[in-house]
């Protein structure tokens, strides 16, 4: 565990919203992995994958193994805030799947994306990095909105010569209908991959006329972006478990997919003392939130985790020596 895999919320919305949407208990599904649901409320807050693939198989597992599918068919590519802006600047197919591979770290920092040459073919492959976890949904779902990017150049009714898929024979996957009889489907594979002309890499791209929120733009991608080393990634895990309750070590594990002893076993690898990295992340959140005049002591309180202002002014003197009031004085003057 070199890095923890961390995700950008908006890319596990849709299966927030389809299941909303058929009266499925989202809620209890998202409690039962232990993510709120109010994580999306910001598109562009980071989880951990290994949360965000638990959630979606657990609800596979209640709403029927074809989920993945049928949220992929109701989701346009341009939906996903994470990363369509940025990819919809793209002139051709070879210039969209060239952002695709420079940029996916900036939404997932738990996967790898990669092209190979076949010839007159190419093969876009996608692997999770997380091989002690089932993502069976997470690849469904992947794998149909990459074949969507292909069609912004070859049209609405091409179809791949072949498909592979890591997970064993599925009829699920065997019954797709976004590619035809024609398809070869082999599963049991290193990666999931899609086979596709080479040609249709210089082909200009068909792109929808979208009109973004702000919160779409490619600032707002480029702003929150997964860390690359382990106690960065943690930092960014603890600053996001935070504003639900004091982040523990074994909330931080569970939030992981490890046990304890494990992360436990990485801290010390790393010579890092966890509650002295909730300290660090407290401090510097609390200073960030400081800055703003319009944030309330209490709504910061709560937002770093403690139960009322007074815990938090207590610890703020602590590493300060003066309270969070004569702080914001201080470095707000003038």
């Amino acid at each position: 565990m070199e890095t923890i895999p961390l995700v950008k919320a908006s890319l596990a919305l849709p299966f927030v919203k389809f299941l909303d949407q058929s009266g499925a208990p989202t809620e209890r599904y998202l409690d039962q992995v232990h993510l709120p649901i109010d994580i999306f409320y910001d598109l562009n807050t980071l989880i951990p994958l290994h949360q965000a693939c638990a959630f979606l198989e657990l609800a596979a597992q209640r709403e029927g193994e074809e989920l993945a599918i049928l949220v992929a068919q109701q989701t346009q590519v341009f939906e996903l805030g994470a990363a369509w802006p940025l990819l919809s600047q793209s002139l051709t197919l070879h210039d969209l799947l060239r952002k695709v591979l420079q940029f996916s770290r900036t939404w997932n920092s738990g996967e790898r994306v990669w092209l190979m040459n076949a010839g007159d073919y190419q093969w876009l492959h996608h692997q999770y990095l997380l091989p002690q976890f089932q993502t069976h949904q997470a690849d469904y779902f992947v794998i149909s909105l990459y074949l969507d990017l292909i069609r912004l150049a070859a049209g609405s009714e091409w179809q791949p010569e072949q498909i592979h898929f890591k997970c064993e024979k599925r009829k699920v996957l065997l019954e797709l209908d976004c590619v035809s009889s024609n398809t070869q489907i082999h599963f049991n594979q290193a990666s999931d991959a899609i086979c596709f002309s080479k040609a249709l890499l210089s082909q200009p791209l068909m792109l929808p006329n979208t009109v973004f929120p702000s919160d779409h733009s490619t600032e707002s991608l480029l702003s929150t972006v997964p860390a690359d080393g382990f106690q960065e990634s943690l930092c960014q895990l603890i600053q996001n478990l935070l504003p639900r309750k004091y982040p523990s070590l074994t909330i931080a594990a569970e939030a992981v997919g490890v046990s304890v002893r494990t992360l436990q076993r990485r801290l010390e690898e790393h010579q890092l003392n966890y509650s002295q990295l909730v300290e660090q992340v407290r401090f510097d959140q609390a200073v960030k939130l400081l800055q703003a005049p319009s944030n309330q002591l209490i709504d910061i309180a709560f937002e770093l985790g403690y139960t009322d202002a007074a815990n938090f002014t207590r610890a703020f003197k602590r590493w300060t020596g003066i309270s969070p009031r004569e702080f914001r004085r201080l470095h707000l003057q003038g």
